[in-house]
């Protein structure tokens, strides 16, 4: 469902880039992060994504119809870095996000992720924001963390097999940040 408030055209300003909605011209920058991401050693905790230029093509052309997924673009080098999704309804979204590991460490994911929280709480009104992901994704659980999201609860799930056809299971950790804490951190 696509978010409450739709302007059409959603642009945040942080200091090192703008979180805006997707264009397809984005896919070969999209095709890169989807690349890198199913490299990466977290990527048996997400769903998979296909990387070829024909899907990633037609991922680049539903993310620019759906508000949902946000570009993050950094200003110096200009180019998509990464994504920001929201997802859920008019009180409660669920937070997602991912960047080019060139990106990550360096402070882009809490720069563009506080942006994007501030946005929900201040204007499209969410009365909290969810979150989740594996256990052993230490840095992801780190950034819910210094974001002010709490732990609300842990259970085993799958989202890819192996190539026998058996469940990759691993233990994911569900967050929850709500309007009051957020207001109450200082971070808004």
């Amino acid at each position: 469902m696509p978010l409450a408030y739709n302007p059409f055209m959603i642009k945040i300003a942080t200091a090192r880039t703008v979180i805006r909605n997707f264009s397809p011209d984005d896919w070969h920058d999209l095709q890169r992060i989807i690349t890198d991401k199913e490299a990466s050693e977290y990527a048996i905790y997400d769903y998979p994504f296909p990387t070829s230029e024909l899907e990633v093509r037609e991922i680049a052309a539903w993310f620019s119809k759906n508000d949902n997924y946000l570009a993050v673009w950094e200003t110096t080098i200009k180019n998509v870095i990464g994504y920001v999704a929201l997802n859920g309804d008019s009180r409660v979204y669920d937070l997602g996000y991912c960047l080019h590991s060139e990106y990550q460490n360096k402070g882009y994911a809490a720069e563009t992720c506080t942006a994007v929280i501030d946005y929900a709480f201040k204007v499209l009104k969410a009365e909290r924001l969810t979150g989740g992901t594996a256990v052993l994704n230490l840095p992801s659980c780190k950034l819910l963390a210094k974001l002010g999201f709490q732990k609300t609860g842990e259970s085993i799930t799958s989202f890819r097999k192996t190539a026998e056809g058996k469940d990759i299971e691993f233990t994911g950790a569900s967050f929850e940040l709500t309007n009051d804490v957020w207001l109450k951190t200082g971070k808004a």
